[in-house]
């Protein structure tokens, strides 16, 4: 296996991301539809990709009969009920998101510690890891999903787009909203490591996804920011070169 052939793809809510294994660094590269990512990688010597994919079928569908009209193998990760020395909490692995697991994963190569993962996009996902065991986790609105839902629920409440900086007391409505939110999603970083904190002297809270810098600004906030550990996670399955 050549690590520059090697297609990590994630297909989340808004955007694909993908990286080759062959990629040190942690920069990543976007299409806003998978039309513009199969047009980029007709141009390259690509022979496996390695996918996520939580509910974009279309987008699946397409890379898959992209894939088998070139002779490339592609990998669809499933979430398992155990793997890379992480067992998962769910009765039935195939409920949680792909996303969460291989979070979890890509986290676990960076650490031995405890750990909380938290994945900030569309919708945030908070995922606890101690001794190799998944412990749980939690699942809210995003920043943007939280600012939307707010506004349509209410009357006379609106919003821009304006995103904060830095957590501070709004002076008109669109503030008041935007900081509100904000506040809201720091709270799960705050919570998440009173949670671990309760259990354990030493752990980390990792923060990643389209949203991670909400959360990194936040006082107290996590000790670590990765890019994208859903690619990370990719990553260690494609260099494992099994399912285990």
């Amino acid at each position: 296996m050549q690590a520059n052939k090697v297609l990590l793809v994630d297909t989340g809510n808004t955007c694909i991301k993908y990286r080759w294994l062959s990629d040190a660094s942690d920069d990543i590269e976007i299409a806003g539809t998978v039309e513009l990512l199969l047009e980029r990688l007709a141009h390259t010597d690509v022979e496996q990709v390695y996918l996520s994919n939580v509910a974009n079928q279309e987008a699946e569908q397409a890379l898959t009969a992209f894939c088998s009209a070139r002779n490339i193998t592609l990998h669809v990760i499933a979430t398992p009920q155990q793997a890379f020395g992480i067992k998962n909490s769910y009765k039935n692995p195939q409920k949680m998101g792909v996303d969460r697991w291989l979070a979890m994963v890509g986290a676990a190569g960076r650490t031995n510690l405890p750990f909380a993962v938290i994945d900030a996009g569309t919708a945030i996902t908070v995922d606890f890891v101690a001794d190799g065991q998944h412990l749980g986790g939690w699942i809210l609105p995003g920043y943007q999903t939280m600012k939307n839902a707010l506004v349509s629920a209410t009357k006379r409440v609106t919003q821009d787009k304006n995103v904060p900086k830095q957590l501070l007391a709004g002076t008109d409505t669109e503030e008041c909203v935007a900081m509100g939110c904000l506040a809201a999603v720091q709270g799960a970083v705050i919570a998440a490591k009173r949670y671990l904190a309760e259990q354990f002297d030493e752990y980390l809270v990792i923060c990643t996804g389209g949203d991670k810098n909400l959360l990194t600004s936040a006082e107290g906030s996590g000790n670590l920011s990765a890019a994208n550990l859903v690619i990370d996670g990719l990553a260690r399955y494609a260099e494992n070169a099994s399912f285990d």
